[in-house]
């Protein structure tokens, strides 16, 4: 492959990612968010000052201090490695979900035996396995994210997407590639065992509502407010709404430098998880003005060294902390047992 084939490559798949419906940054879903975004400011600014002002809110989405800074340009270099580059990696190393749900089924066959095909309307399956896929994802969602706040080497990873200081909708790309691994094999495990559990349930491989693979439940909620999710509109749900769905203030205040916002709001699309397990933080009425970023001293989180060679010396580090912490203590007890054990005495 020479230099005009890849790069013709490049163009070929970040063109997919842009054009194709069912793509995470379509600039279908952007569209319909960039109209949400405008409606939003405008009634905040119809209810502050009696009128809109189309200018003003032009200026406000299009702010050229955050499109202009170090933080949206790392964005969008990640944007361009995500779509171009992980999608083979990942591909190679991520077990596949389908395996999965193979294990899985086969696995309920054999313990509760095998089931007859349900008679049922197709319909009706295929709208219960929509909706089952996607509560699947969203606690596999949940679980990775809390992990990888919770556990220090993988949070050695996933701080990568924390050091962004502007939010756009771009940074949903600004994940390291370790961390994109270990999320597809989060997924994998959820959405594959959930689809094997379908199948052994229904006596059948069952079919889901998609969009070019994705579940058309999690694609309603990126077509209206979930690139807002990385913006600087603070739009809050609050009440009934703010314990059942994440709003785009929400994952704001998981992104705040605020140490009260840590580990808050770990969810994608639903509350619920966070709601159960306490870690729900309902945003104010208010916008707070929060602050984003994650400090760390003697290195540009910005820069391809940061962004990808660090993060990796971090997390290794972390583990060898760990494993020497895990020894030292193994050590302590064997030599704890030794000094408890009764000492054996000789009969004259």
């Amino acid at each position: 492959m020479d230099i005009y084939d890849a790069l013709r490559f490049s163009a070929a798949k970040i063109s997919n990612e842009l054009f194709s419906a069912g793509s995470i940054f379509s600039v279908y879903s952007l569209a319909t968010t960039f109209l949400i975004a405008v409606c939003a400011l405008a009634y905040r600014r119809k209810i502050r000052r009696g009128r809109v002002n189309l200018r003003a809110i032009a200026r406000a989405i299009f702010n050229k201090r955050i499109l202009l800074t170090k933080s949206c340009a790392a964005d969008v270099n990640l944007f361009v490695l995500s779509v171009v580059l992980m999608p083979v990696v990942v591909g190679a190393l991520v077990i596949s979900t389908n395996a999965v749900a193979t294990v899985v089924s086969a696995t309920l066959h054999s313990s509760f035996g095998a089931r007859a095909p349900v008679a049922c309307c197709d319909l009706s399956i295929k709208i219960f396995s929509t909706v089952v896929l996607f509560l699947a994802y969203e606690i596999g969602y949940w679980v990775d994210h809390c992990l990888k706040h919770r556990i220090p080497f993988l949070w050695e990873l996933h701080k990568v997407h924390h050091t962004a200081e502007t939010l756009t909708p771009v940074t949903n790309f600004r994940n390291h590639p370790i961390d994109n691994i270990f999320f597809g094999y989060m997924l994998a495990l959820f959405i594959g065992s959930a689809s094997g559990a379908l199948a052994w349930l229904f006596g059948k491989t069952t079919e889901s509502f998609t969009v070019d693979g994705k579940n058309i439940l999690f694609l309603l909620f990126l077509w209206t407010i979930g690139h807002l999710q990385h913006s600087l509109f603070w739009i809050p749900f609050r009440g009934v709404l703010g314990h059942i769905f994440l709003s785009p203030a929400h994952h704001q205040i998981h992104h705040s430098t605020d140490p009260q916002h840590f580990n808050r709001n770990f969810g994608s699309v639903l509350a619920i998880w966070d709601w159960m397990f306490g870690s729900l933080e309902i945003p104010s009425t208010t916008n707070p003005r929060l602050k984003y970023g994650v400090a760390e001293e003697g290195v540009d989180p910005h820069s391809s060294f940061g962004l990808l060679a660090i993060p990796i010396v971090n997390s290794a580090l972390s583990l060898w902390r760990a494993a020497a912490d895990a020894w030292n203590v193994a050590m302590e007890r064997l030599e704890q047992r030794r000094r408890e054990r009764p000492k054996s005495t000789s009969l004259s």
